[in-house]
């Protein structure tokens, strides 16, 4: 299947997959399911397998994380020499791949990606600075760059989603429309801040004291599962 979408979040999963979530456009609602829509912010995932990403030496195995699940009934396969990179956040991209079920989480999904296009490489829009209104006749202010220092503030709580190892960060910033990511020992995912300085992010495969490092701009904070 080729679908087309904006991304709108990336994860490394501790497996090794990099997860590229897609914000679909409007006439492509049946893709989702309720599980998408409940636990990936409506969102399509899209996961790119480890044997595809760059770097990868076609015939060999490929190079995996730490934290990778080692068993000999997991399979990862051999390198591909497909060297599909990572869209940037708020890329317009066109991707392909087979679109299946996830069976343990319940949400659709494209895994593996075969194939991804970027469309166009604009970055989310950042929010405009306000200005107070000009009087009739007035000559038009210039706003003033901010002064304050990019600051952030992060809280964690468990996921209520049924999964033990998933966490939901909370960051408050004052860096409205700016990439957040939050980091532990497995996992990384990014969001972008909403007009007040705001993220949800989700990681999975967290425990319970695990320290989570959080970046939203220049600002860096942290906080523990």
């Amino acid at each position: 299947m080729t679908v087309t979408g904006t991304v709108a979040a990336i994860r490394s999963e501790a497996d090794g997959d990099v997860h590229v979530n897609l914000t679909l456009p409007v006439g492509e609602p049946l893709l989702l399911d309720a599980a998408n829509d409940t636990y990936e912010d409506g969102q399509l995932v899209t996961e790119i397998v480890p044997a595809d990403q760059p770097g990868c030496t076609p015939g060999q195995p490929p190079p995996l994380p730490p934290t990778a699940y080692r068993s000999s009934s997991y399979d990862y396969g051999t390198c591909t020499g497909a060297d599909i990179a990572t869209p940037p956040m708020g890329a317009q991209v066109r991707l392909t791949g087979p679109y299946v079920l996830d069976s343990d989480h319940g949400w659709m999904e494209i895994h593996p990606v075969w194939a991804i296009t970027v469309l166009s490489a604009s970055a989310l829009p950042s929010a405009a600075t306000p200005s107070e209104p000009v009087a009739s006749g007035a000559a038009p202010t210039t706003p003033q760059e901010p002064t304050a220092a990019a600051w952030c503030r992060a809280s964690a709580a468990l996921s209520n989603d049924g999964y033990s190892g998933d966490y939901q960060v909370y960051v408050h910033s004052n860096q409205p429309e700016t990439n957040a990511t939050a980091s532990d020992a497995g996992d990384t995912w990014s969001e972008h801040t909403d007009s007040s300085g705001y993220a949800d992010i989700r990681l999975y495969h967290t425990t319970t004291g695990m320290p989570i490092t959080v970046t939203v701009g220049t600002a860096t904070c942290s906080t523990t599962a």
